[in-house]
C-alpha cells in the first residue's frame, strides 16, 4: 500500500499507541438527552472536555447544570439546530474559544418517521434529511479543519442498522442513515493522511428511558452500551481503522 501521508507544517499524524482521551474536547451532538446525554458522561468520566448541543436550550441547560456538580470545568453546552449552518458555525467557534480545540466529533443528533414512502410527505423527507445528513455534513465541515490542523482527530457518527438494511415504514430514515455511511466513508478516505479516523456505529433497536420510571427491557441495546463503545474506538491503537460496527440485543 502506498503511504500518501501529507505533512501539515512539517509534522506527519501519529500513528503509534493509543489515543489519550483526558484533556481531549469532544462535541455531541443531542447531547442533552438520552444516548448523546450517555455519552457525554461516560467522556467525561475519562477527562475529557465536552461541548454538548441540541435545539433545545432547556434540556441543554439542565443537562449541563447536572454535569456541572462533578465536572465544573469540562462541560459546555447551547442550544444549536446541527441543520442551521450558522449556528453551527457559531456553536463550534464558541468551542474552539471555550477549550481552544475540537478533537472528537460525535454526531449523534437524528430521528426518524413513520411512513410508507409513497405516504412520506416532502416536509418530513426534508425534517429527517436535514438533521441527519446535512446536520452531520455540517457539523464535519465545521471541525474538519480543526482537527486537520491538529493532524489528529476522531469523528463517530451515530448511524443504525436501518443503514444497511431496509424497513418498511422507515424509508426516509433509512435513507438518512444510509447516507450518513456513504458521507463518512468518502470523509475517510479524504482525511485519512491527516491522522484523522472516521468511524460509524450501526445500532439495532435502542432502549432509551424517558424517564426513570420506564420499564427497561434488559434485551435492547442499552444508551450505556454505545457509550462504552465509542470509548472504546476512541482508545484503541491509532494505527487501527475499525467501521460500520454493529449492536443487537442478546
Amino acid at each position: 500500500m502506498q503511504n500518501n501521508t501529507t505533512q501539515v507544517e512539517g509534522q506527519t499524524p501519529q500513528r503509534e499507541g493509543h489515543y489519550e482521551l483526558a484533556k481531549k474536547t469532544a462535541i455531541v451532538t443531542g447531547g442533552g438527552k438520552g444516548l448523546g446525554k450517555a455519552i457525554t458522561k461516560m467522556l467525561l468520566t475519562k477527562g475529557m472536555n465536552v461541548a454538548i448541543c441540541g435545539r433545545s436550550q432547556d434540556s441543554i441547560t439542565t443537562a449541563v447544570q447536572e454535569f456541572s456538580v462533578l465536572y465544573p470545568q469540562q462541560i459546555y453546552g447551547e442550544s444549536c439546530d446541527v441543520s442551521n449552518s450558522q449556528q453551527v458555525q457559531t456553536f463550534v467557534a464558541n468551542v474552539v474559544t471555550k477549550f481552544n480545540h475540537v478533537h472528537v466529533l460525535i454526531n449523534n443528533s437524528g430521528f426518524g418517521k413513520q411512513s410508507l414512502v409513497w405516504q412520506t410527505t416532502e416536509s418530513d423527507w426534508d425534517e429527517v434529511m436535514n438533521t441527519n445528513v446535512k446536520g452531520t455534513y455540517l457539523m464535519c465541515k465545521s471541525v474538519v479543519p480543526q482537527m486537520i490542523k491538529n493532524l489528529e482527530g476522531y469523528i463517530l457518527n451515530i448511524a443504525s442498522q436501518a443503514a444497511l438494511n431496509g424497513y418498511a415504514n422507515a424509508g426516509v430514515y433509512c435513507a438518512s442513515k444510509f447516507a450518513m455511511v456513504g458521507l463518512g466513508k468518502a470523509l475517510q478516505e479524504e482525511v485519512r493522511e491527516f491522522g484523522i479516523h472516521v468511524h460509524s456505529l450501526n445500532p439495532a433497536l435502542i432502549q432509551s428511558q424517558k424517564t426513570p420510571a420506564d420499564a427497561i427491557d434488559s434485551g435492547l441495546v442499552q444508551n450505556e452500551d454505545l457509550a462504552h463503545m465509542a470509548v472504546y474506538l476512541l482508545q484503541q491503537p491509532r494505527r487501527l481503522k475499525i467501521d460500520n460496527i454493529g449492536m443487537w440485543g442478546f
